[in-house]
């Protein structure tokens, strides 16, 4: 079959694009699939960015066909998208908000959040949405809190997890937090993780435990990590910036105890974490985590027995707290938290897609 895979915002490899490209990778094996590029894109170059894919995700996309003069994307025309999409058996795109008209054979879209369009709202938007045959969401969370706006058969297949990749290794007294240093909306809340751990350090049971915080940092972030390194900077903090692939594995591997406060004091779904992928891979290498009860994390940690759920700081201190007095108990949950991280596998992702073609 012949297949294409599009997302607006591929150059941002955020979970959306790890989720599309592994779509497109998992299907290359078995059928003609093409990676379409929208138009503001064209000038970073194919091999470029199935270089970085590839990398960033650990995916292998030799068999994965990069077009970038697609008729697809912004201003594309309406004429010129329905006769180049109609050669393709399915279509997979990575919706922002917006849709379009698709003529593919089958067309399917995935959400990766609870996302306000409404596209059933107009006359136009109904007709589209009726083209789309499926709707697939990241989680249950995502879908329950979309339905309103996107009426349509809906399927949950959470987002595939390199747990072949990720393995416990010789644990240290690490505390890890991995999310974007991202200074516009500071949606990772690492100032509340920072005032935590300084809160933590004033009890004996922490002696000799450090907190590590990774993740990217792009242009525009470097003043907000400036200021989390200047809150940080009595404490045993460490800041790992744009860490590699390879290096971040081994900092799941090593750590403890993982720490997720995304959503944290926000009420809009939109503001919570709508899966919360590093949770999942900090729990393949054997990291218990202690993270907040909201948003799609609730379907990853199953309180009081592969991590804990907190609703408030003095709750995420004293559970933390337990965890770092109690080997026993640290043990036990870290031996569930790898079992439950095996449902999130790459492997078990590739199976769903896999049957889903088969069946829609």
């Amino acid at each position: 079959m012949k297949i294409a895979v599009y997302s607006s915002y591929l150059d941002t490899f955020g979970g959306g694009e790890r989720y599309i490209a592994t779509i497109a990778g998992t299907l290359s094996f078995d059928h003609h699939v093409d990676l379409l590029l929208d138009k503001h894109l064209t000038k970073i170059g194919s091999d470029y960015l199935k270089s970085n894919l590839s990398q960033r995700f650990n995916l292998n996309l030799d068999k994965v066909n990069i077009i970038v003069d697609s008729p697809i994307g912004k201003d594309s025309s309406f004429f010129s998208r329905a006769l180049f999409l109609k050669k393709y058996d399915f279509l997979f795109y990575l919706t922002d908000g917006s849709i379009f008209y698709p003529t593919a054979g089958k067309n399917i879209l995935h959400i990766q959040s609870p996302i306000e369009g409404q596209p059933a709202q107009s006359v136009w938007g109904k007709i589209k949405l009726k083209k789309w045959d499926l709707i697939i969401y990241n989680s249950k969370f995502t879908r329950n809190h979309s339905l309103k706006n996107w009426p349509l058969f809906s399927k949950v297949i959470y987002p595939p997890v390199d747990t072949e990749s990720i393995k416990p290794l010789q644990k240290k007294k690490y505390i890890l937090s991995v999310g974007r240093f991202f200074g516009y909306l500071k949606d990772k809340k690492h100032e509340i993780l920072i005032k935590a751990f300084e809160r933590l350090k004033q009890n004996k049971k922490s002696l000799g435990w450090s907190l590590h915080l990774a993740g990217a940092a792009k242009e525009g972030d470097e003043n907000y990590l400036k200021e989390l390194k200047n809150r940080a900077k009595d404490l045993e903090v460490k800041f790992y910036p744009n860490l590699g692939y390879e290096e971040l594995i081994k900092l799941f591997g090593y750590s403890s105890v993982y720490w997720h406060a995304a959503g944290f004091g926000e009420q809009e779904p939109t503001k919570m974490e709508h899966f919360g992928i590093s949770v999942a891979e900090a729990m393949a290498g054997g990291s218990v985590p202690v993270v907040v009860d909201k948003g799609g994390l609730t379907e990853i940690v199953n309180d009081g027995i592969n991590g804990f759920l907190w609703s408030d700081l003095r709750d995420f201190e004293s559970k933390t707290l337990e965890l770092l007095s109690n080997k026993s108990l640290w043990h036990k949950m870290s031996v569930e938290a790898i079992k439950k991280a095996g449902n999130f596998s790459k492997e078990n992702f590739e199976i769903s897609i896999r049957n889903l073609i088969k069946t829609i």
